[in-house]
């Protein structure tokens, strides 16, 4: 029914933002990510989603059009509610839930609020082929989250952790292995591959 709402945020409460449209006041629940975008006195545009149910109806925001679409993408999988869909998106942006997602990595989605490990496998296992991942701004957060840990790395040393990402192993998994790999007397792209996935 509303694709997205544009007003004034009036005020800000815990998970919620009243935006203020043609003289109606709109109570949007909103993850935290979103929350961090907000500011009274903005003048905003917010994606939005409503749900209706036997017990009354909540409308929900976003800030993009990623985050709403990952929202309807959680909520399609059987067991997560609108509730718990936001909660998760409270912990983690869209693109990297959806890079774990894409690398099966439910070790990073346990260590959500709210999602334990069997809705976890369930998400990657329904949500896994549905979402697309932008491996630029992966690159970019990997660039500064992993600097430190791979400033002693030879070439072959980064070309395998390449080779285990595409693999689809998380970065920080792959760079873990081929430490492990190059400690072990590893020092080939082909030994440390081999090496690792026999870590």
């Amino acid at each position: 029914m509303f694709s997205f709402m544009c007003g004034t945020i009036v005020d800000i409460q815990d998970g919620v933002v009243v935006l203020k449209c043609n003289d109606i006041g709109y109570e949007l629940n909103v993850s935290a990510n979103t929350l961090k975008q907000c500011c009274v006195g903005d003048n905003v545009q917010l994606y939005c989603y409503l749900q209706v149910r036997e017990d009354g109806i909540a409308l929900y925001g976003f800030s993009t059009a990623e985050e709403k679409a990952m929202f309807l993408r959680l909520i399609s999988v059987s067991g997560v509610g609108c509730k718990v869909a936001q909660s998760v998106l409270s912990g983690i942006t869209p693109n990297d839930l959806a890079l774990a997602l894409y690398n099966g990595d439910s070790k990073v989605l346990t260590k959500v609020k709210g999602l334990g490990k069997k809705t976890a496998e369930r998400l990657i296992l329904e949500l896994r082929e549905k979402v697309s991942v932008n491996f630029d701004m992966v690159q970019q957060s990997d660039a500064s989250a992993c600097q430190c840990t791979m400033d002693n790395f030879t070439a072959d040393m980064n070309n395998a952790v390449a080779i285990l990402v595409s693999l689809g192993l998380s970065r920080q998994d792959a760079i873990e292995r081929i430490k492990a790999a190059s400690a072990t007397g590893a020092t080939t792209t082909e030994q440390l591959i081999n090496s690792a996935f026999r870590s």
